[in-house]
């Protein structure tokens, strides 16, 4: 019986231990940031920095600086995610909507409010749309529809050639600077780089394309 109480209060001690630990970053696995438009870094002056990483929190209270440049469409390897807003500071409107936070490098930061989050080396749909029910007036089965997040515009001085895949080997048609389409999927390798397909396995390279991706309402 001794032995039994003794035990239970050793598992309730740790429980409440456990439960004091302040809450650590995650480590991110290979998964890679992609500014949807032109944007800043999100710093923070260095002694912030410096408690930022020691407290592993502390961004509610920390005065973000957006007083640097990063072109849409680059891609960033994320090194470690943190959940939350910024509060205060001067990097308006990149930390005001911030549900998730990414380090990409030292002291440089972006949000989801200015960029999605990608796995790398693997063909994905996250954070690119999404499928939804959709009704229809007439006498067609109710089926699921899939609904693009974002509308690119080609970007070029002359026509671009379409891919079957995300990369270099099969091509299936052109496109013409100034057409418009919706994304379907998205693909990162560090041998490739950035890819969309934008119609039925149609892949088109992110270096045609215009920085921003605007947003399909």
């Amino acid at each position: 019986m001794r032995k039994k109480f003794i035990s239970f209060i050793l598992l309730a001690t740790s429980v409440l231990l456990f439960a004091l630990i302040p809450a650590k970053p995650v480590l991110a696995d290979d998964e890679v940031v992609i500014p949807v438009r032109d944007s800043s870094f999100l710093t923070l002056n260095d002694p912030n920095y410096r408690d930022f990483l020691s407290k592993g929190v502390g961004f509610f209270n920390s005065n973000p600086i957006a007083d640097s440049y990063v072109p849409g469409l680059s891609t960033w390897k994320l090194s470690k995610l943190y959940t939350g807003s910024w509060g205060g500071g001067e990097a308006d409107p990149w930390y005001r909507f911030a549900r998730e936070i990414y380090e990409v490098g030292p002291d440089m930061f972006l949000t989801d409010y200015q960029a999605i989050v990608i796995p790398a080396n693997k063909i994905t749909f996250k954070e690119i749309g999404v499928y939804r029910g959709k009704d229809f007036n007439d006498d067609s089965p109710w089926k699921m529809i899939f609904h693009s997040y974002y509308i690119v515009t080609v970007k070029n001085n002359g026509p671009v050639t379409l891919w079957q895949s995300p990369a270099y080997q099969t091509p299936v048609q052109q496109v013409n600077p100034g057409d418009t389409f919706t994304i379907n999927q998205a693909y990162f390798s560090y041998d490739s780089g950035l890819w969309f397909d934008i119609g039925a396995n149609q892949w088109i390279p992110a270096y045609y394309l215009d920085n921003t991706l605007v947003e399909n309402l």
